[in-house]
C-alpha cells in the first residue's frame, strides 16, 4: 500500500513539480531510442517510477506529454539563446547556439518530422506556439539591431532574412536522410564550428563573386 501511495499523486506541490519533471524526462529519454508511436503511457511511467494514470493527471494524454516535453526543452533553448545575444557578436553567437542545441537534440528533430510538421493537427498547432511564434519574434528583432548598427543592408526585410536564416539552420537536422545519403554530410559537421561559421558567412556576405 505504501509502496503504491509512493507512486501515485504526491499531496506536496513541490513533489507534484517533481512528479510531473520526472514523467518529462522519461518521455524525453525514451524517445531518444524509440518513435513517438511506439512509446506507451506505460513505459514512460515505468521509467519515471510512477503510475500511469499519472501522465492522464498531469498531462491529459501522451500528446500533453510530449507537448510539456517539447515546451521545456523550448524554453531552455530560449534561455540558451537570450544568453547568445549577449555576446560581442550575437548574431553568429546565436547561430552557433542554436546549432549545438539541435546537434544536442535529434530525438526532438525526429519528432518535429515525425508527428509535427506532416500532420495537421492539434500537436501542430501548439508545437507553433510552443516555439516558432516567438522564434518569429526574436530573431528578426536580433537582425533589425544589426540593421542599425550598419552590419546588414537597411533594404532587408527583417522577418523575411529571419526565416530564410531558419531555414538555413533546421533543414539539415529535419532532412538528415538526405542530408546522410546525398550529400554525406555528417551529424558531427553540423555540430562543428565550421559549420556554424560557413552558414555565418553564407547568411552575411552571401555567394557572389567579385564580378556578379
Amino acid at each position: 500500500m505504501s509502496k503504491s501511495k509512493s507512486r501515485g499523486r504526491p499531496s506536496d506541490p513541490g513533489l507534484q513539480e517533481m512528479r510531473k519533471n520526472q514523467l518529462i524526462n522519461a518521455a524525453s529519454e525514451l524517445l531518444k531510442s524509440k518513435s513517438y508511436r511506439s512509446i506507451t503511457i506505460r513505459e514512460v511511467a515505468e521509467k519515471a517510477g510512477t503510475q500511469s494514470a499519472m501522465v492522464s493527471y498531469y498531462f491529459g494524454n501522451k500528446e500533453g506529454l510530449f507537448m510539456a516535453m517539447f515546451e521545456a526543452h523550448a524554453d531552455r533553448e530560449l534561455v540558451q539563446l537570450q544568453k547568445a545575444l549577449t555576446s560581442s557578436n550575437p548574431l553568429l553567437a546565436f547561430i552557433q547556439t542554436l546549432l549545438k542545441i539541435f546537434s544536442e537534440s535529434p530525438h526532438i528533430s525526429r519528432l518535429l518530422v515525425d508527428e509535427v510538421l506532416t500532420r495537421n493537427g492539434e500537436m501542430q498547432r501548439r508545437f507553433i506556439d510552443i516555439l516558432p511564434r516567438r522564434m518569429a519574434k526574436l530573431l528578426p528583432s536580433i537582425l533589425s539591431a544589426q540593421q542599425d548598427l550598419g552590419l546588414l543592408r537597411k533594404d532587408l526585410d527583417p522577418k523575411w532574412a529571419a526565416f530564410s536564416l531558419m531555414t538555413m539552420l533546421i533543414t539539415p537536422f529535419v532532412a538528415k536522410p538526405v542530408r546522410e545519403a546525398a550529400w554525406t554530410i555528417s551529424d558531427e559537421d553540423l555540430a562543428g564550428e565550421a559549420w556554424a561559421q560557413h552558414i555565418y558567412n553564407l547568411f552575411l556576405f552571401g555567394v557572389g563573386g567579385d564580378n556578379q
